[in-house]
């Protein structure tokens, strides 16, 4: 018999690797932990407001530098995609607390980076200024873009005007910031002191959440950060995207002067945002394509039952149950648009291989090696940042989501609102515009929009309509409105 983190696995009749529970449990159960998180008794406060990661054996938290800003930023992420995939509601406060938090710590105004968050913290005590690694009163200004979004989105859901605010102040800051880079240097840097403004670390490849930031803005009608938004692609298609120095994201690596690490998060993410907006980019299918094997030739493991598991980085060389759903997640997305069949393999074996870090008592790992991954578990690697991944694959292959539970698995405009009743769901969309993919146990009767009725399709086209796929019951709906209802 072989084991992963205590779960005997399982094959298929090929001797393929299959997940040891579904997917959807997969999810559950991670994101049940984080409803009920220990808290600390000395200051009351749960775990991931003062913790990177936590020991299962016994359950206790870690001596290691807490990653507040780019932990948070996950959070969001995932809590408004599992949030539209569940209706549980909990979540959104949970997320409310960690913005509100993460605010609470920012620098001070008389900063030359002024009122920004951190990028680190020293663990246990749920204040931030920065922490080993990085350094105290240091900051990782990719963090800053990417929390940025997360406000921006937080607001979608709310439409609570201060977390806009807070987002259009972190573009603001970085938009002052910005220069135009290089070989050597970003147009961000990777750290800097945020009293006096000095750079740690010059380089990180880790820009795609810089222009996801600007983009947001731009969509909103703020067309002035239009410059700084095609500064920042055209360095990721000078630099990153020719010469393949793809480093520089995670808080606690030590100083990488001559950029010698390599990590899988900077070229996989770079490669989700072309395929979310592949109409700017006539060779997407080339470039992401190139992407996703660059991180498997680079950092990918040896195929074990032909699941491929994915190191984090070359400074951390293990393989790591986050980053592998993320390889498999982006293989998944590129199957789904492309129909090529290689790439849905090696995303549903990765998926499966990922599925072993999950237990059933809710803790993640973030590996499987002795004596430290095996009894770990991440904020980030074993829920914010795994997670989505599952969900993501989920909405790319249908086919693996539960066929006896009511799920939205994507929606291209956030979901403000969501109600799953028997044979019936309901939903509000911040925006009119945009597209949902659900699978429903039931086939629908009717779908209003707005008041009025939806037709259907044999294929979803640019008009208003739903269309069922050829896996049942999965809907596809383009409702052009921001209130849907769905009966059976």
């Amino acid at each position: 018999m072989i084991f992963i983190n205590g779960h005997e696995i399982v094959l298929d009749d090929h001797e393929r690797l299959e997940p040891w529970t579904d997917y959807s449990r997969v999810v559950t159960l991670a994101m049940d932990f984080i409803k009920s998180c220990p808290c600390d008794s000395h200051n009351h406060l749960p775990w991931y407001l003062q913790y990177s990661c936590f020991w299962t054996d016994p359950l206790r938290p870690t001596d290691w530098p807490d990653n507040p800003a780019g932990k948070f930023a996950w959070a969001v992420t995932t809590i408004l995609k599992y949030y539209a995939y569940s209706g549980k509601q909990k979540f959104i406060d949970i997320a409310a607390t960690m913005l509100d938090h993460l605010w609470d710590q920012r620098t001070p105004d008389t900063f030359t980076w002024n009122e920004i968050p951190y990028s680190s913290a020293n663990p246990g005590t749920g204040i931030y200024f920065g922490a080993r690694a990085d350094g105290e009163y240091v900051t990782e200004p990719d963090k800053i873009a990417q929390v940025g979004k997360a406000y921006l989105d937080f607001y979608k859901l709310t439409g609570e005007k201060r977390f806009l605010d807070r987002g259009e102040h972190c573009a603001k800051v970085l938009a002052g910031k910005l220069r135009p880079g290089d070989s050597e240097h970003s147009p961000l840097p990777f750290r800097v002191n945020v009293k006096d403004g000095s750079i740690l670390e010059e380089y990180t490849a880790h820009m795609i959440a810089a222009v996801r930031l600007f983009d947001d803005l731009i969509d909103q009608g703020k067309a002035q950060y239009q410059k700084e938004r095609d500064l920042l692609w055209k360095w990721i298609r000078d630099f990153p995207l020719q010469n393949n120095v793809w480093k520089g994201y995670f808080e606690d690596i030590r100083l990488d002067p001559s950029n010698e690490n390599r990590d899988q998060l900077s070229p996989l993410e770079t490669a989700r945002y072309m395929l979310e907006h592949r109409t700017q980019f006539p060779d997407w299918q080339v470039t992401v394509r190139r992407l996703i094997e660059w991180v498997q030739e680079t950092l990918g493991a040896q195929p074990f039952y032909s699941a491929i598991p994915i190191h984090e980085q070359k400074f951390c060389y293990f393989v790591m149950g986050s980053h592998t759903a993320r390889f498999a997640c982006l293989c998944a997305q590129f199957a789904e648009l492309t129909g090529n069949e290689k790439f849905r393999e090696m995303a549903v074996r990765s998926f499966n291989w990922a599925s072993y870090m999950a237990n059933t008592n809710g803790t993640v790992t973030v590996g499987v090696d002795r004596p430290d991954y095996y009894n770990q578990c991440w904020f980030t690697d074993g829920y914010f940042d795994y997670v989505p991944h599952f969900l993501d694959g989920m909405a790319a292959l249908p086919e693996m989501a539960p066929d006896g539970e009511d799920h939205m698995l994507r929606s291209t405009s956030i979901i403000q609102q969501i109600s799953y009743q028997f044979n019936e769901i309901s939903y509000r969309c911040h925006e009119k515009s945009g597209f949902q993919r659900l699978r429903l146990t039931f086939q629908p009767s009717e779908i209003i929009a707005d008041g009025k009725r939806l037709s259907p399709k044999r294929n979803l086209d640019k008009e208003p309509g739903w269309a069922i796929r050829n896996i049942p019951y999965v809907v596809d709906i383009r409702p052009d409105a921001r209130n849907v209802l769905i009966r059976g």
